[in-house]
C-alpha cells in the first residue's frame, strides 16, 4: 500500500505539473504572508516593549498622574516612602526638550541616581575614568548612543537644551550603553531637570519596588484606594496590556487578511484534487475492484492533498520569513500602521510559531481536498468504470431547497453583524463576512445551471449549444471554477470599496478640519511665549491666528491614552470648528463641556448628554459631554475643551499648534516672517495642502499590504479557473472528439470553449459584486467600528469595480485559451477509439 500511495502522488504531480505547482504556490503565498506579518508584529512588539522597559525599568508598581501636564507631588512620594513593604521607591521627570542638532524632540529623563539602579538599572550612565567630564551629579546629561551618532555629537560636546522660554547650556558627559540602537534618549541627574525644567514639587512618575515576602496584589489595591484622584497606580503588566492594545485590533486585521490568502489557495487546492479525481475516476474505479477500500481511496486523496499542502507551507515559511525582512525595511516594523517606530527591527524565528504555520498550511490543503476525497469514495465502482466521473451529484434537490440555504444563512448574517465585539475585536462581524461568502459559493450551482441553460436553448452555433447544454446537465466543474472567481472577486472588490470610503472620508475629514493656509507646531514641546507676543502684534502678516495645545490623560491603564486637546473654541457654537457626527447639545452654564471623538465614544460607550469625571489638573473634575466630532487621527480617543473653561479649572494654557490665517495676498510674507522663528525654535511649519497629502501618502502607506493580498486573490482565482476549464475540456474528450469528427473545426471548437470560459467569468463576477458589497458594507460599518473605532459612510466606486471585473472577465478569457488550445489538440481518433 505504501507503494501504490508514493506511486500515485508521483504520477499526480508528474501528469499535473501547473495545476499542483499553481496549488502548491498559493498555499506557500498563504502561510508566507500570514508567517511574514506575525514575524513582523512580534519583532516590533518586541521591540517596543524592549524599549519601554529601557526607560522604564521593571518595577512592581508606577504613580503617576493620570494628565500629562500634571505630576506626583513630592509630600506624596515621601508618604509612599515611609511605608515598611516599600524597599525602595526612584522618583523620575519626564520632559521633552530640544536641541539645535535635532530635527524633533528628544526625552530627557531625569533620576535619581542612588534609587535608579534598583529599578532602572539599563538608564545608567557608564562610568567613565575621565574626570573632565564629570559625573551625572555634577550637571552633565548622558546621551544614548544612537543619540550621539544621529546628531553627531561626541562626548564632552556642549549642547543647549530648550523647552520653551527655558534653556540649559550644559555638556555631554558620557553615554548610556545598555540602550537600544534606537533608543533617542538623555538622562540627567533630577535635581538639575527640576532646576530648569520644573516642576519644583512634583515629579512625571515614582517607580516602586516592594519588599521581598510583599503581596504585591494587595498592597496595590490598598495604595490605590488612598492615593488622590488626580494620581494612577499601575503595574508592569497594564503597560504590557497597553503596549499590545496599541496595535491588537491592526496585526489581527491583517492576520484574518492572510488567513484569506490561505482559504483561497485550500480553494485552488480543492479545484486541483476535484479535476484530479474526475480525471483519474475510470482508474480509482479499477483499483477499488480490484480489493482497493473505499476508506483506502478517500486517505490517497487527502495524501495528495497533504503531499502538496506540506512542501507549500515550507516554502512558504521561507518566504514568509524573507517578506518579514523585505517588508520591515520597505514600511517598518508597523507595516504602515503607524503604531511604532519607523525603524525595522530584528526579525528572529520562533520554533512554536513556524510549526503553527505549517500546520496550518497542511490543514488547509486536507481542507481543500476533502470534498475530493468524499466524491471519489462515493462515486458507484461500476458507473465510473463505464462513463467516467459522474459531475452531477448523486442526490440532486430542487430549486426551492436551494434557495433556502442562502437565504438561511443571509439571516445569519444578519443576526452575527448585530452583535457586539468580543474581548474588543469583531470577531461576528468576521464570521459575517465568511458567512458572505459560503452564500455566494451556495448560490453559484443555481445561477450556473441558469445562465447556461437559457444560453443553451438559444439559437447559437452547433458546437457552442452542444458545449453550453452538456455544462447545464452536468454543471459541478463550472460551479467550482465560478466559485474560485466569486471567493477572490468578492474579497477583492469589498476591499476595494472599503479602503475607499475610508480614503473618501478621511479627504472630507481633512476639509473641515485644515480651514487655515497655514499650520505651525512645535512637536509636543510649549510655543515660545516671545513668537506668541510677536503674533499680536499689528505689524504680524495674519488675519487670524487660532492657538492648540495638546496633552494626554489615562482612562483606562490598560489601555493607550486618550488626546486632550485645549483650544480656542466657542463653547456656545463648537461646530463652527468641529466636525460632529450627531447632535450639540447646550451645556448647563455653571459646568465646564467637552466634546469627545468619536473612537472615545466607541471604546468607553460615552454619549452626549452625560457627565464625566475627568481626570485632570491633579484631581478630577465633572464635566458635561456636549457632542461627538469625527477624528481620523486619533485611534483611541481624544476630548476637546476650551481654552476658557480649562483657564476656569485652573489649567495654564500653552499652545503647541497654530492655525494661521494670512492676509490676503500676504502668504508669501507670511511664510516669510515665520522662517526666523522656525530656524531658531526647531519649529515645523506646513500648509493645508502639504498635510493633506501628508496624510493621504501615510494612509496609502497603511494599506499597502491589503494591496498585496488583493492582486493575490485575483491570481489564485483566475488559476483555479484556467486548471477547471482545462480538466473539464479533459473530462468532455469524447464529446469534443466526436463533434471534431462529425466536421466542427478547431476554431468552431476553440470558441465553444472560450464561450464557456466567458460564461462562468460572468456567473463568478456576478455573484462576486455582489458579495463584494455586501462584505465591504461590513468591513466598513462593522469592523472598521469595532476594531478601529471609526465610522464613514458607505462610499462604492463603481466606476474602478467595473473596470476591475471587465480586466478580470479579459483575463479569464485568456485563461480559457489554454482550455481551448487542449480542446483543439486532442487525438480525434485516438480518443474515440479509447471511449469503445
Amino acid at each position: 500500500m505504501k507503494t501504490l500511495a508514493w506511486w500515485l502522488v508521483r504520477a499526480q504531480f508528474r501528469s499535473r505539473r501547473a495545476a499542483t505547482l499553481l496549488s502548491l504556490l498559493a498555499i506557500a503565498l498563504g502561510v508566507a504572508l500570514g508567517y511574514a506579518i506575525h514575524l513582523i508584529n512580534d519583532a516590533a512588539l518586541a521591540d517596543f516593549s524592549r524599549a519601554m522597559n529601557t526607560v522604564q525599568g521593571d518595577p512592581d508598581a508606577v504613580i503617576a498622574a493620570r494628565d500629562s501636564a500634571g505630576g506626583v507631588p513630592l509630600a506624596t512620594v515621601n508618604e509612599i516612602a515611609r511605608d515598611p513593604a516599600v524597599l525602595i521607591i526612584a522618583p523620575v521627570i519626564e520632559t521633552r526638550v530640544r536641541i539645535a542638532q535635532a530635527r524633533t524632540p528628544i526625552r530627557l529623563i531625569g533620576l535619581d541616581v542612588f534609587s535608579a539602579p534598583a529599578v532602572m538599572p539599563r538608564l545608567l550612565p557608564r562610568q567613565d575614568d575621565r574626570p573632565a567630564t564629570g559625573s551625572i551629579v555634577d550637571g552633565g546629561v548622558h546621551a544614548s548612543p544612537a543619540l550621539l551618532a544621529q546628531l553627531g555629537l561626541q562626548i564632552g560636546a556642549p549642547v543647549t537644551l530648550t523647552r520653551g522660554e527655558k534653556q540649559w547650556s550644559t555638556m555631554v558627559a558620557g553615554d548610556l550603553p545598555a540602550t537600544g540602537p534606537d533608543d533617542l534618549l538623555l538622562v540627567a541627574d533630577i535635581a538639575w531637570v527640576q532646576e530648569h525644567f520644573g516642576p519644583d514639587d512634583a515629579v512625571s512618575e515614582a517607580r516602586v519596588r516592594l519588599a521581598p515576602n510583599t503581596d504585591v496584589a494587595a498592597w496595590r489595591a490598598a495604595l490605590a484606594q488612598r492615593l488622590p484622584a488626580g494620581l494612577l497606580l499601575r503595574a508592569a503588566d497594564d503597560d504590557r496590556a497597553r503596549v499590545s492594545n496599541l496595535s491588537r485590533a491592526y496585526r489581527v486585521n491583517l492576520n484574518v487578511l492572510a488567513l484569506v490568502a490561505l482559504l483561497t489557495g485550500a480553494f485552488l487546492v480543492f479545484a486541483t484534487q476535484l479535476t484530479a479525481v474526475a480525471q483519474r475516476s475510470t482508474q480509482f474505479a479499477l483499483l477499488g475492484v480490484l480489493g482497493l477500500s473505499p476508506r483506502m481511496r478517500l486517505l490517497q486523496i487527502l495524501l495528495e492533498g497533504l503531499a502538496i499542502g506540506l512542501p507549500g507551507a515550507l516554502l512558504g515559511l521561507a518566504l514568509g520569513y524573507g517578506l518579514a525582512l523585505g517588508f520591515t525595511q520597505l514600511l517598518g516594523g508597523d507595516l504602515g500602521g503607524g503604531y511604532f517606530s519607523a525603524s525595522a527591527p530584528l526579525i528572529v524565528p520562533q520554533l512554536a510559531p513556524a510549526l503553527g504555520f505549517l500546520a496550518l498550511g497542511c490543514i488547509a490543503s486536507l481542507a481543500g481536498a476533502l470534498y475530493p476525497a468524499y466524491l471519489n469514495r462515493m462515486q458507484p465502482l461500476a458507473q465510473a468504470l463505464k462513463t467516467g466521473f459522474a459531475q452531477s451529484p448523486p442526490a440532486r434537490s430542487s430549486a426551492r431547497s436551494r434557495l433556502l440555504l442562502p437565504m438561511l444563512l443571509a439571516l445569519g448574517v444578519f443576526g452575527l453583524t448585530r452583535l457586539p465585539p468580543l474581548f474588543d475585536l469583531p470577531l461576528a462581524g468576521y464570521a459575517a463576512i465568511a458567512l458572505v461568502l459560503v452564500i455566494g459559493i451556495a448560490a453559484a450551482p443555481l445561477l450556473t445551471q441558469r445562465v447556461f441553460g437559457y444560453f443553451a436553448r438559444q439559437s447559437l452555433p452547433a458546437p457552442q449549444q452542444i458545449a453550453l447544454q452538456n455544462v447545464a446537465q452536468a454543471p459541478l466543474m463550472a460551479q467550482v471554477a465560478a466559485s474560485g472567481l466569486i471567493v477572490s472577486f468578492a474579497l477583492t472588490a469589498s476591499m476595494v470599496i472599503m479602503v475607499a470610503s475610508f480614503r473618501v472620508a478621511v479627504d472630507h475629514w481633512l476639509d473641515e478640519v485644515l480651514p487655515a493656509p497655514l499650520y505651525l507646531r512645535s512637536k509636543a514641546t510649549p510655543l515660545p511665549q516671545e513668537l506668541l507676543a510677536a503674533l499680536t502684534r499689528p505689524e504680524a502678516p495674519f488675519a487670524r491666528v487660532e492657538r492648540t495645545a495638546h496633552a494626554s490623560l489615562t482612562l483606562d491603564p490598560q489601555r493607550p491614552n486618550v488626546g486632550l486637546l485645549v483650544r480656542e473654541i466657542d463653547r456656545r457654537n463648537p461646530a463652527a470648528r468641529l466636525p460632529f457626527t450627531g447632535v450639540v447639545l447646550t451645556p448647563p452654564p455653571e459646568m465646564a463641556v467637552v466634546w469627545i471623538s468619536e473612537p472615545l465614544h466607541e471604546i468607553y460607550r460615552i454619549s452626549p448628554g452625560e457627565t464625566l469625571r475627568l481626570p485632570l489638573l491633579g484631581g478630577e473634575f465633572e464635566v458635561f459631554v456636549g457632542g461627538v466630532w469625527r477624528d481620523y487621527s486619533r485611534q483611541f480617543g481624544a476630548i476637546v475643551i476650551s481654552r476658557d473653561d480649562y483657564l476656569r479649572l485652573g489649567g495654564v494654557f500653552q499652545p503647541t499648534d497654530l492655525a494661521l490665517w494670512p492676509l490676503t495676498g500676504q502668504e508669501a510674507a507670511a511664510v516669510a516672517w515665520l522662517a526666523p522663528w522656525t530656524v531658531n525654535y526647531g519649529l515645523e511649519l506646513a500648509e493645508a495642502a502639504d498635510i493633506r497629502q501628508l496624510s493621504l501618502s501615510i494612509f496609502d502607506k497603511s494599506f499597502a499590504v491589503t494591496y498585496a493580498l488583493e492582486a493575490a486573490a485575483m491570481l489564485i482565482g483566475l488559476f483555479g479557473l484556467a486548471v477547471t476549464l482545462a480538466a473539464g475540456v479533459w473530462l468532455r474528450a469524447g464529446e469534443l472528439a466526436t463533434l471534431g469528427a462529425l466536421g466542427f473545426s478547431r476554431r468552431m471548437l476553440s470558441r465553444a470553449v472560450m464561450l464557456e470560459g466567458a460564461l462562468i467569468a460572468v456567473v463568478g463576477l456576478l455573484i462576486g459584486l455582489a458579495c463584494g458589497v455586501a462584505i465591504g458594507a461590513i468591513l466598513t460599518h462593522v469592523i472598521n467600528p469595532q476594531a478601529f473605532h471609526w465610522r464613514m459612510p458607505l462610499d462604492i466606486p463603481w466606476l474602478v469595480l467595473l473596470t476591475g471585473a471587465a480586466s478580470t472577465l479579459a483575463a479569464a478569457v485568456v485563461a480559457s485559451h489554454y482550455a481551448a488550445r487542449q480542446a483543439t489538440r486532442l487525438p480525434v481518433a485516438q480518443v474515440l477509439a479509447s471511449a469503445q
